[in-house]
């Protein structure tokens, strides 16, 4: 059953940004292979990890478009991560709060929203290829298993 969560988390989470799951999900046909047994690894060390409805609407919507995933596939998958992860859904401030992120730490809007999540949900971690790794954003530090 989903964990689903409003406000902060009493214990420290990881949020693991869209990117990385695609990377561990998706096996490269061509390139370099090693990303995804890195993003594999960074997951599997992460502990408690955060999703928001953000991550999971990507997710899916790269998984089918640059994957060739069908509903059957992304059923089982969704299935699993919203029975091992807590589920967090943003409050109604959370793009405010991003609007404001962006413009203090010159993040893209995408990037924003994400650490607000993150932020919102008590994380201590963000998992991302998108942003300077070992960034502290109010707390959060950014980590680029990639690297």
């Amino acid at each position: 059953m989903q964990h689903l969560v409003r406000g902060k988390n009493s214990m420290p989470t990881v949020c693991v940004d869209t990117n990385i799951w695609i990377y561990a999900l998706s096996i490269p046909s061509a390139g370099d292979a090693s990303k995804h047994q890195l993003a594999q690894t960074g997951i599997q060390n992460a502990g408690k990890i955060t999703l928001t409805p953000q991550i999971i609407n990507e997710l899916g919507f790269a998984l089918k478009r640059k994957h060739a995933w069908t509903d059957n596939d992304l059923q089982p998958m969704f299935t699993r991560l919203l029975e091992s992860c807590t589920f967090f859904i943003p409050t109604q401030n959370w793009h405010l709060y991003a609007l404001n992120l962006r413009t203090t730490f010159a993040l893209s809007y995408w990037d924003s929203l994400i650490v607000a999540a993150a932020l919102e949900a008590g994380c201590h971690t963000l998992i991302s290829e998108d942003m300077q790794h070992q960034q502290q954003i109010d707390g959060l530090r950014i980590i680029n298993p990639f690297i």
